[in-house]
């Protein structure tokens, strides 16, 4: 996997968690790190990762960093794969911030 060093609140695996909290990695695995210990390996393949902190809002136009469900401010969820688009609201076409539920 290609790591990401560019991408605002997107961490590596061995990065050291700077906040406490739940985290999402690439494969859509959440788990609760706590401040002060190293970003995991993917728990699905084992392999390093990205993580990003699963109360991140996304808006419209940002690349999909990892897989899963997401809803946006209205409400309407939608499932989105590694390297898609955040598209607009469904319900009112209008920009949006997209949630990892």
């Amino acid at each position: 996997m290609e790591m990401n060093t560019d991408t605002k609140d997107l961490h590596n695996t061995n990065e050291t968690v700077e906040e406490t909290g739940n985290y999402i990695c690439a494969a859509g695995e959440s788990r609760t790190l706590q401040s002060g210990q190293p970003f995991p390996e993917c728990p699905r393949t084992y392999e390093p990762t990205t993580w990003r902190h699963a109360e991140h809002l996304h808006p419209t136009g940002d690349k999909v960093t990892e897989a899963g469900q997401y809803v946006d401010e209205d409400g309407q969820e939608m499932s989105f794969g590694i390297g898609q688009v955040f598209p607009d609201c469904p319900k009112t076409g209008q920009d949006t911030l997209w949630k990892h539920v």
